[in-house]
């Protein structure tokens, strides 16, 4: 799977979304799997072969919730899209979320109620062009896109937590009041994952108030 498969599952997340019919239909639980996976069959038949086989092995799940189903293919297409990438996608994850949780504007812009998404992921792209992976603009077009009653830094720090544990390894934030070299910061991580048996990720806040 590429990341041009992980587009399409959250693009066609985000058209279940907008459809309250489709997505009650997947997630009717009086019908069979093979029923869920012949909706999706017919509904997003111009997918790729590999976005219609992550969708159809979602659906064929049974899901409490229309909002779980949602849940369930974010992480599936978020996943994909890290682990086809070569690219340090949960640091640049933290990156813009960092630049965004310091720009009160430009927080109430990308996180607010008001707003149509197609602006919101235009400022996302204006922002990173040229600075960040195609995995990482995929990801965050889609988050801007469909919050779902959810506030941006939770839903960036959530998106980096799912890149990072689908790597196999974990996050460890470290407040600091000045930047911390790279040197350091690498030695850090090695000692965390010595200490926790899991590799740790670190990712550094600068806070300069404490």
């Amino acid at each position: 799977a590429g990341v041009s498969d992980a587009r399409e599952v959250l693009q066609a997340a985000r058209a279940i979304e907008r459809t309250p019919q489709l997505l009650a239909a997947l997630v009717d639980t009086n019908g069979t799997s093979a029923d869920r996976e012949a909706i999706v069959a017919r509904v997003f038949g111009s997918l790729g072969a590999e976005a219609r086989r992550l969708l159809g092995v979602a659906v064929s799940q049974r899901w409490s919730s229309g909002a779980d189903l949602l849940a369930g293919l974010e992480d599936a297409g978020i996943r994909v899209a890290a682990t086809a990438s070569d690219a340090d996608v949960a640091s640049e994850i933290h990156q813009f979320r960092e630049v965004v949780g310091s720009d009160a504007d430009l927080e109430l812009a990308l996180g607010g109620l008001l707003g149509e998404a197609d602006d919101k992921a235009l400022v996302v792209e204006r922002l990173l062009a040229g600075r960040a992976s195609e995995a990482s603009l995929v990801i965050l077009d889609h988050l801007v896109r469909s919050p779902r009653g959810r506030r941006i830094g939770a839903l960036l720090a959530q998106a980096a937590e799912t890149v990072v544990d689908a790597a196999g390894a974990g996050i460890a934030t470290v407040t600091t009041a000045v930047a911390l070299p790279d040197t350091q910061l690498r030695r850090l991580e090695t000692s965390l994952t010595q200490r926790y048996g899991r590799r740790l990720q670190v990712q550094q806040v600068v806070d300069p108030q404490i």
